[in-house]
C-alpha cells in the first residue's frame, strides 16, 4: 500500500496554527491539508476562527522544511483587515502584536 499524498500538490505548503486552549494545554488545530494553505488560514484569522492564536508554521514535505511564518501570516491578515476596514477578534489582534515590530503597529489606526 502506498502512502496518501499529505496535500494535493506536492508545491503545496502546508500551515499549522499553534492556538492556546487554557488548562487543555496547547495544540495545533486540526486541518484539512486540502485546505491548509496561506490564504485558507489568513481567512480563518479574520473570520475569527482561532481564539487564542500562537504560531503558524508551514512545512513543505517534498522540499523537506519547516518555517515559522507567524509575522508574515499576521502581516497579511493586518493588511487584509485594513484594506477591508474589518474587525478582528481579541485573539487575532494579539496573535498580530506579538508577531509584528512595534515600529509597524505606531503607524496603523486602531481597529
Amino acid at each position: 500500500m502506498s502512502p496518501v499524498p499529505l496535500a494535493s500538490s506536492s508545491d503545496q505548503d502546508l500551515h499549522f496554527v499553534l492556538c492556546d486552549f487554557g488548562h487543555y494545554g496547547r495544540a495545533y488545530v486540526e486541518t484539512d491539508p486540502a485546505k491548509a494553505d496561506a490564504s485558507t488560514i489568513v481567512r480563518n484569522f479574520l473570520q475569527g476562527q482561532y481564539v487564542r492564536p500562537l504560531q503558524v508554521l508551514a512545512l513543505n514535505t517534498e522540499e523537506d522544511w519547516v518555517e515559522d511564518v507567524s509575522q508574515l501570516i499576521a502581516r497579511k491578515v493586518r493588511a487584509v483587515a485594513q484594506r477591508e476596514r474589518q474587525e478582528l477578534t481579541d485573539g487575532t489582534r494579539a496573535f498580530i502584536d506579538a508577531h509584528t515590530e512595534p515600529a509597524d503597529q505606531e503607524v496603523l489606526p486602531l481597529w
